[in-house]
Parts: structure tokens; C-alpha cells; sequence
């Protein structure tokens, strides 16, 4: 059933493709150039054109300054290109409102934009100011060098718009905070994209004014947010809010100030039925509206309320009915609440909502969680309510170091890869009938996993939110990679694949065991009580051989026989990775850092690598040692311990070296997690509910967790403290093991 299904979207997808959508490579790929996102119509003539630095930029009448503004920054930030105005070719801005035909709808007429290039005129007109941007961010992006410094563009015309209005993605900062001029220029990157929403999840990395202690040490202030808003809107982009309540408040519910607010004593709910944890939420809502003026949307998230009315204040029994008139009670005060205050609401529309009450809500909601699975009923229901859909694509959940963007072995299962359902998945809710306002790009901070990592994701999404149809997500692969990282750089798909290919062996190749480090948790959706078992993942390193006789009963060969079995193949992929990240970071022409990122995922990779492989020679040694004893050879005894020592030390010297570089890589973009500001620390709480990768530890070093566990340090003290024990009881010199202990 679920293949008919399936086979049913793709033939309606495929019979709503414009006709050239079919082939397999787009006109302008084919003569050399790149645009993202793919536009609604090329139309070229032959040969190209010539721009060099003599050429002028002219504006025209009531277009305003800051099209030019951005022309001429975006042309010597990415090209080196400066206009100096000399000749008499020129590039002309103009808006003229209605002059690009396009959608019926005005929201997207606004961002149409067109751009008509020939011999010594080149001619981009808007709609709007917002149409005109990105007619010029198309411009820079079809700017190809020539051999001789010039740059060449394609004769002809390109007329575009989006096919949906809103293209968000999303900044979660639940385990990190970002610097300023990092999220300054991943903003101008996603502008050059024609992303036009942010949803930024603060959590406590705000200061919440009414609520301070909310706020983490060093959160941004209300002034750093103000800036940043009107950075951003300078870029067509709104910096939408979000704030996770009623559920996922364990940033605020942690504090003791409000643990009287917690639904049912668990810190990851406020109680719905507390008329002061509603007025704790709608503060903190407020805070964010005067942090984000100018802003239409507000992300109220409503994710995952697991517990509405569990609460001991409630009146009505916690059951699945009641559950979800009280969401719904909830969606609709906060939807009247920021309508007053010129917000439009954004909302998780999912659980614990059950679909026959759909209609209870407000039509002028946005859904912020369409997928091709939800039921006909529910898409109908939201229809008839007026409610519109932004098209959900988690381009990250829970993986390790770096998503699941191609098909892969993942946790036991073979997957396909999230690019290609976010290249589907637009069309498919468009032919299940979905009322569609826009594309939602969610990428977790859950694992930890670096902003940079996200890159091909967000754009990914907003590919099909521009067009829904076409290009093939291998196209829009290689566009990414060209306009991001410059031309000239094949490998970096390789590159992509080999790091994907490597996380899920990182993942997979831990042992996992009941945890020691966390109590069990509250619950989950299924209820209180239901799925808290929390985990740990480890190693369990060589047996230590038994004093006095050196045996042995366990051997870590052959309890980690399959991971090890595949060792030297992993070891030459990682070998490559590394090779082609240095090639690479060497000659693209921008965007270095994120290779610095994706270098330092190597290398946390090769950690592991050169762990398994340290203690699989050092299990080998300390099994020989017992047949040395039992032959009488006791110093051969004495020195295999020794070396197995020394082999753990080097490779604690070199886990040293590599954590070093990786927080420098790191926290070049990002505070340092979880900081103490002005002698104020930051309250380190677990959730109740949820048990993030991240969140098991203060700083950073989460990463380091599973290594951690396995004790190295106590293990080498143990062992030495055996080798000293067993050479002093058999006459051996310890002036060399003295030595040796002494370099450590």
C-alpha cells in the first residue's frame, strides 16, 4: 500500500514538470555557468559577453541606494571584481513595480526579479527592492572569470521568481553560541541563496530582560539582537524567533527560581494550567518581539508538548482528548496575543493535536511541519481552516559529526539520504493539495554537530522552495559546491560522502551501555515512565593481565572483532578525506573555514581509528604476556606491558594534540559552550525527557565523551602498577621502566 502510495505522488509529480525541467542538466549548466536557486526561465542566445572593471553601475530613479550597495560589495567580496566606471558599458538597477510577470500571488510578484544581458548593457529590473537583491545576488553568481581578469556572462535573458514565498532555515543553539561576525556572514551566504527567513531558536542564549536569570552567561543582549534583526533585514531576511515552550523549557524550568512551574515536577514541561508559567511564557515572548523589530513572524514552536494536562492543577483528566483541546487552547491565546502585537504565528502543528480538531484553530496559523505523510484528512482540514504549510526537511537529527545527506548504512538500516527527499518532498505535499506558503530547513543542535556541516542542507531546501520541480538534487549538489566554494573543486561531493560515510562509522562503532552518568528520565510521547533508560557509549579497553599470574579471561580483539575487521579499509578512506581536505583547503576560492570544520571531523575520526588500532596491538601484547611468564622469560614479560603502556601514552599525546586544534577550529565561529561570564556560571541541569549527545557534558568536550569513559589514564596506572609489582617480584631492572614512565 505504502508503494502505491508512493508511486502515485511521483507520477503526479512528474506530470506537473514544466516541460524543460526534464532534462538532465539545465541550460546555463551547460554553457558553464551556476545559479541557485535553479530559475523559472532562461532563455540564451549565442555567445557570451564581456565585464571588466571599466563598467558602471547605474541606478535608477526611486530604486534607492542599497541594490548598488550590494552589487559592488558582493562583486569585490566574491570576485575581487571593482567597478570603476570608466567605459561606457554599464550594469542598470531598476525596480518597476509589475514589469516582471510572474505568479498571481503578490507576495511572490515582489520577489520576481529579471535580468537581460548583452553586449555592453547588462539590464536587472525588480518588482520590488527585495526582487531587485536577488537579481542581484543572481548577477554575482553568474560572474565567471575569464583567463585574463575579465568575467564573462551568458547573452540573453533570465526572468525568475520563487515558486513559494517563505524559505526559512533554521539556527538552533541549544548546545552553542555563535559570535557575531559568524552569524553576520553565514547570513550574507544565505541571502546570496534567497533564503528570506531565519527561525533562530535562542533558548537561554537571550537575556530575556523581564527574566534575567533566564539568560545564559554572555547571552546576547537585547541590543546585539536589534543590530543583528536590522542586519538582517537590510538582506530581505527576517531573524524569526523561536521559543520552545511549553515543552523543551528545561533552560528555564532548570532555574529553582521556577521549579514550581514544572508540569508534574519534570523540568522539560511547564504546566498549562499555571497561569504564572503562561505569564513566564508570553514575557518571554515579549522580550523577543522588542529584540526583533521590523519582523512580520513569530515561531511560537509548541514542539513536542508530550504532558499538556498532566499537571496536578489541571481539571480535566491527562488523557489523549483533553491533551489536544488544551494544545489547541494554548495556540489559539498565544495566535490573538501576537496578532495584537503584529506577529503572524508560526507553530509545530503535530502532537498532541488529534486531526478532527484542526478546525478549533486559527486560520491565519502557519504549520511549520508539512511532510508528504500526513493524512489527506489532515491536509484537508487545515485547508478548509485557512491554515498554510511550510514543507518540513530535517536536514539533521541525531547523527554524529555530519548528517545523513546521501544514502547510507544508518543505526542498521539503509537510508537514501536526506537531499533527496528535500528535493521531493515540495512537490509531493503540493500534489497531496497541501496550501503551501513555504519550506522549513531544521537542522538540531541535539549531537553537536558544527553549523558549517549544515550548509548543503539549508540550501538543499531552499533549491526546491524556489522551485519545486527541477534541478536534478545532483545539479543542485554541484551549483552549491560552485557558487560556495568557486569552480574548479570536483572532489568536494567525495569529499561530502567521505565524511557521511565516516560519521556513521564513528557512530556505529561504539559499544553502548546503561548509563552511569545519567538518572532514568521522566518519559517520552508514549507517556510518563515509558522509554527512560538512558545510555552510555564506550569502549571497554584491554583486560589489564591479573597480578601474579598475567592472565587473562577477556580479550578486546575479539569482543570488537567486526569493527576491527573493517579497520584498514577505514583507515585508507580517512587517509583520503584528509588528503583531499588539505588539497582542497588550499585552492577554493572562499568558504575555507568550512573545510577547517569538516578537516577537524576528520581528524576526530582518525582519533577513533587510532584508538581501536593502539588497543587491538596493546590486547595483543598483554595476551603474549602470560606465555612469557610461563616460559620464564620475564623481562620479555615486563617489556610487552611496557610498550603496550607507552603505545596508549603516544596515543594519548596525539588525542591531546588533536582536541587542541579542534576547539581552535571551533571556536573560531562559536563561544566556548556553556562559559562562565563576569563570574557568573552557567547551570549545568539534565532534561528529564530528552538525552542529547551534546548535553552530556558543560563544555565542548561532549565529543570527547565516549573516549573519556574508557579511562585511559587509570587503565596505564593500573597496568604500570601491575608491570612494577610483577618486576620487582622477579629480580628485573627497573631503571628502564623508570625512564620510560618519566617521558609520559
Amino acid at each position: 500500500m505504502h508503494r502505491s502510495l508512493a508511486l502515485i505522488f511521483c507520477l503526479l509529480i512528474v506530470a506537473s514538470l514544466p516541460g524543460d525541467a526534464l532534462g538532465f542538466a539545465g541550460e546555463l549548466r551547460l554553457r558553464g555557468y551556476a545559479l541557485f536557486p535553479a530559475p523559472q526561465s532562461v532563455e540564451l542566445l549565442e555567445g557570451d559577453i564581456t565585464v571588466s572593471s571599466h563598467w558602471r553601475v547605474q541606478t535608477a530613479p526611486r530604486t534607492g541606494p542599497d541594490a548598488s550597495a550590494h552589487l559592488l560589495d558582493g562583486a569585490r567580496r566574491l570576485h575581487g571584481l571593482i567597478f570603476s566606471g570608466g567605459g561606457e558599458s554599464e550594469i542598470r538597477l531598476e525596480v518597476n513595480e509589475g514589469n516582471v510577470v510572474s505568479a498571481d500571488d503578490p507576495a511572490l510578484s515582489a520577489q520576481a526579479y529579471r535580468i537581460e544581458i548583452e553586449a555592453g548593457l547588462v539590464r536587472v529590473t525588480g518588482n520590488s527592492q527585495q526582487g531587485l537583491f536577488y537579481g542581484v545576488q543572481s548577477l554575482l553568481q553568474l560572474l565567471r572569470r575569464n583567463p585574463d581578469g575579465t568575467f564573462r556572462l551568458p547573452r540573453g535573458t533570465i526572468t525568475d521568481w520563487p515558486s513559494l514565498e517563505l524559505r526559512f532555515i533554521h539556527w538552533n543553539t541549544q548546545c552553542h553560541q555563535k559570535r557575531i561576525p559568524a552569524m553576520k556572514r553565514i547570513i550574507d551566504w544565505l541571502a546570496y541563496f534567497k533564503v528570506n527567513c531565519i527561525a533562530f531558536e535562542l533558548m537561554d542564549r537571550f537575556e530575556f530582560p523581564r527574566h534575567p536569570v533566564i539568560g545564559a552567561p554572555g547571552a546576547y543582549t537585547k541590543d546585539e539582537m536589534q543590530e543583528l534583526t536590522r542586519y538582517a533585514l537590510k538582506r530581505h531576511i527576517q531573524l524569526v524567533p523561536v521559543v520552545q515552550a511549553p515543552a523543551h523549557m528545561r533552560f528555564v524550568l532548570k532555574h529553582p527560581e521556577f521549579a514550581h512551574l514544572r508540569a508534574d515536577g519534570n523540568n522539560y514541561q511547564a504546566c498549562m494550567c499555571n497561569e504564572e508559567a503562561m505569564q513566564l511564557i508570553l514575557d518571554m515572548y515579549q522580550d523577543m518581539i522588542d529584540a526583533t523589530p521590523g519582523v512580520k513572524y513569530f515561531f511560537a514552536s509548541t514542539d513536542e508538548v508530550y504532558y499538556a494536562g498532566i499537571c496536578g492543577q489541571c481539571d480535566t483528566p491527562y488523557n489523549i482528548q483533553n491533551r489536544s483541546k488544551m494544545w489547541v487552547d494554548f495556540v489559539n491565546r498565544i495566535n490573538a496575543w501576537m496578532n495584537e502585537r503584529g506577529r503572524r504565528v508560526l507553530s509545530w502543528v503535530e502532537y498532541p493535536l488529534l486531526t478532527e480538531d484542526i478546525p478549533l484553530l486559527p486560520g491565519n496559523l502557519i504549520d511549520a511541519i508539512m511532510v508528504p505523510g500526513r493524512s489527506q484528512q489532515w491536509i484537508d482540514n487545515e485547508n478548509k481552516t485557512g491554515i498554510r504549510q511550510l514543507v518540513y526537511s530535517s536536514m539533521q537529527g541525531t547523527e554524529f559529526l555530519f548528517p545523513n545527506y546521501f544514502p547510507t548504512v544508518y543505526r542498521g538500516r539503509r537510508i537514501e539520504g536526506r537531499l533527496l527527499s528535500a528535493s521531493t518532498d515540495p512537490a509531493a505535499c503540493l500534489a497531496r493539495g497541501a496550501n503551501l506558503i513555504g519550506t522549513f530547513a531544521a537542522a538540531w543542535d541535539n549531537s553537536g554537530l558544527h553549523e558549517e556541516t549544515f550548509w548543503l542542507g539549508w540550501t538543499t531546501v531552499t533549491q526546491y522552495g524556489w522551485t519545486p520541480h527541477t534541478p536534478t538534487v545532483e545539479q543542485s549538489v554541484a551549483d552549491f559546491i560552485d557558487l560556495f566554494h568557486g569552480r574548479g573543486n570536483p572532489q568536494m561531493v567525495e569529499i561530502f560522502r567521505l565524511l557521511e560515510d565516516g560519521s556513521r562509522w564513528f557512530e556505529a562503532a561504539w559499544e553502548s551501555f546503561p548509563s552511569t552518568e545519567r538518572k532514568r528520565g521522566y518519559g517520552n510521547s508514549k507517556g510518563k515512565g515509558i522509554g527512560s533508560n538512558r545510555e552510555d557509549i564506550t569502549l571497554v579497553p584491554p583486560q589489564i593481565p591479573a597480578s601474579g599470574t598475567l592472565g587473562r579471561e577477556e580479550s578486546f580483539s575479539a569482543r570488537y572483532h567486526s569493527t576491527l575487521s573493517g579497520l584498514p579499509e577505514e583507515k585508507r578512506r580517512n587517509e583520503r578525506l584528509v588528503s583531499l581536505l588539505q588539497l582542497h583547503i588550499g585552492q577554493v576560492e572562499r568558504n575555507t573555514y568550512s573545510l577547517e570544520v569538516y578537516l577537524s571531523l576528520a581528524y576526530m575520526q582518525r582519533y577513533l581509528l587510532k584508538t581501536l588500532e593502539v588497543l587491538d596491538r596493546a590486547d595483543g601484547m598483554l595476551e603474549n604476556v602470560k606465555q612469557a611468564a610461563e616460559n620464564g622469560d620475564h623481562q620479555r614479560a615486563v617489556d610487552l606491558m611496557v610498550q603496550a603502556d607507552r603505545d596508549v601514552a603516544d596515543l594519548q599525546a596525539w588525542g591531546g594534540w588533536m582536541w587542541e586544534n579542534f576547539v581552535r577550529v571551533w571556536e573560531k565561529s562559536r563561544f566556548p559552550k556553556n562559559r562562565s561570564v563576569g563570574g557568573r556560571e552557567f547551570l549545568f541541569v539534565g532534561d528529564d525527557v530528552k538525552d542529547y549527545f551534546a548535553d552530556r557534558r558543560l563544555g565542548l568536550e561532549y565529543q570527547l565523551a565516549p573516549f573519556e569513559r574508557m579511562d585511559l589514564p587509570a587503565w596505564r596506572s593500573s597496568l604500570q602498577q601491575i608491570t612494577r609489582d610483577y618486576a620487582l617480584a622477579n629480580g628485573i631492572d627497573l631503571e628502564r621502566l623508570l625512564e620510560d614512565e618519566g617521558e609520559d
